[in-house]
């Protein structure tokens, strides 16, 4: 058939927007790997400014810092968006330890956020840590400066009374190579005064056994937090591209630019703040139009309970249904691998994200099909899939020659630069880039036909007790309408028991929860006698 000059003139006005579409992915592409700044992103973010703890004068910075990023892409709408406030706000100076005698060794260790420092260097005697009454009359004045060397479970009248004798602080174990830090930030009147130092477990050892040999220990550690007087005020940072063809309609790109302190926070979530960054610098550098606007989220909040997406969702209830998804990179560094579809999401998906099948045959792509959005892995999505909207965590995998170990830096010392993949990082920022703008350029949202379906087994969401608890397993505050509030659980209780699992850190009293039937017995102390108390989890 011989083609007119009309004919032709009137198939590439129909072919436009899809040639147009494929030329952009291409040129987000071409941009991602040839122009790649993810890794200077990071940089920035884990050596320059460090880590994040929400209420940190580091977390304001480094939004602050995003949002300058941001701004200077050409993003528009860039802002700090305020969620709430925290009581106090804790800045983590450096730390050390070391035993002076009887050999010197630098020690690796920590402190829990929100707790005390030593104000300035503090060399004194290693002792036990006394268990009982008698024990703690035998030391006498001997307890006044000493760093106090715990093991077991001593009780809290007894640390008291340590603290109350002009101890120097306690000096506990990790349990192993990793120290994992946590904290609570719910303090109330005075900030806490006690000093408590985590040793990594095997150097913890080696002071109990110079210590049951007999032998004169010496201890010294200069460890400075720092607590600022609040309400201290928290952010999250958005920034969007606006949509050309249906502005009002929302596809959200994110992950939480908060961290723990004990490193740099680069793993968690550092990797997923700079692959955010960079799909969104990707996208204003091709000159991206798509059809809905596309919103970068960087929340804040999150390692205390995804606390500054429920906020944001709370606050803008009115804007929900026109999301059409939420995109959360929060995995680590490993390269993303798949994307998890409803039915009615795969076929959608497939010709979304085909480009990304022939990107690397190192690093393959998958459409996970599921029943529903898997939800209780406990990152920001999961505040949206339970308003209804489709939210998903990437899947992300190794390479047969390389890949992360997640649970060694995730929250450890370890969390650091050097643990992030270049190859990885890149790849992630193009893909999530590529996904998001498919995605906003869809005829259709997404369907929500599965979005708040129950969950399989296999994917419930994570139980909850419902309270905080300081390192002595001792309840510091009741989460409101939790399981905990029900059963009559107060503050000052000290859990010894979930069922038939001792608890002895906040590890055990975890996987406890996890493990107890719904209905079960909770063993505590309270005013000195042991008390069960009949807990019913809603889930």
């Amino acid at each position: 058939m011989r083609l007119t000059p009309r004919f032709v003139f009137l198939w590439l006005l129909l072919a436009s927007p899809l040639l147009a579409q494929e030329s952009v992915v291409d040129s987000i592409i071409k941009e991602g790997r040839e122009n790649c700044e993810v890794m200077k992103h990071l940089d920035h973010l884990t050596n320059k400014i460090g880590p994040r703890l929400t209420s940190s004068d580091n977390l304001t910075k480094a939004q602050e810092w995003a949002k300058e990023q941001f701004e200077k892409w050409g993003l528009k709408n860039c802002k700090l968006e305020e969620w709430g406030t925290f009581p106090v706000g804790f800045n983590r100076g450096p730390w050390s330890g070391k035993m002076t005698a009887p050999e010197e060794k630098e020690l690796v260790c920590a402190t829990m956020s929100w707790t005390a420092g030593t104000n300035g260097p503090v060399e004194g005697p290693a002792l036990a840590c006394p268990k009982n009454g008698d024990e703690l009359d035998a030391l006498g004045a001997k307890i006044k400066g000493a760093w106090l060397v715990v093991t077991g479970r001593p009780p809290a009248d007894v640390l008291t009374a340590c603290d109350e004798a002009g101890a120097a602080g306690f000096v506990r174990s990790s349990g192993g190579e990793l120290i994992v830090t946590g904290g609570n930030h719910q303090i109330r009147g005075d900030v806490p005064k006690r000093v408590t130092v985590f040793v990594r477990g095997d150097q913890h050892k080696a002071i109990v056994a110079h210590l049951d040999a007999k032998k004169d220990v010496k201890l010294r550690f200069d460890i400075k937090n720092e607590f600022k007087q609040g309400p201290i005020k928290l952010y999250n940072v958005i920034a969007e591209i606006p949509g050309t063809g249906k502005p009002d309609e929302v596809v959200i790109v994110g992950g939480h630019i908060d961290s723990w302190d004990g490193a740099t926070g680069c793993t968690d979530n550092g990797t997923g703040t700079c692959t955010t960054l960079e799909a969104a610098r990707i996208l204003a550098k091709v000159g991206a139009k798509p059809r809905r606007t596309i919103r970068f989220m960087l929340w804040s909040g999150e390692e205390q309970g995804l606390l500054g997406s429920r906020a944001w969702i709370k606050n803008h209830k009115e804007e929900l249904a026109k999301i059409s998804a939420v995109l959360v990179h929060d995995g680590g560094t490993n390269f993303v691998s798949g994307i998890t579809a409803t039915e009615s999401m795969v076929p959608i998906f497939e010709k979304i994200f085909a480009p990304v099948l022939k990107l690397s045959e190192e690093m393959p792509f998958r459409i996970q099909k599921v029943k529903s959005l898997p939800r209780g892995i406990g990152s920001d999505h999961d505040s949206f899939l339970s308003s209804g909207v489709p939210g998903f965590f990437w899947n992300q995998s190794k390479t047969k020659t390389k890949g992360q170990n997640y649970t060694h830096e995730h929250h450890t010392q370890y969390d650091v630069y050097s643990a992030a993949v270049p190859e990885f990082q890149q790849h992630t920022s193009i893909v999530v880039a590529v996904g998001a703008l498919g995605i906003a350029n869809l005829d259709k949202m997404l369907p929500r036909d599965a979005a708040r379906a129950p969950p399989a087994p296999e994917e419930a969401p994570r139980r909850m007790l419902g309270v905080n608890c300081d390192e002595e397993m001792v309840i510091t505050n009741i989460v409101e309408e939790s399981a905990a509030e029900a059963a009559g659980l107060r503050e000052g209780d000290r859990i010894l028991k979930i069922a038939d699992k001792e608890i002895a850190d906040l590890e055990s009293l975890r996987a406890a929860i996890q493990a107890a039937p719904k209905e079960t017995v909770v063993e505590i102390m309270r005013d000195g006698k042991k008390v069960a108390v009949h807990v019913k989890f809603k889930q």
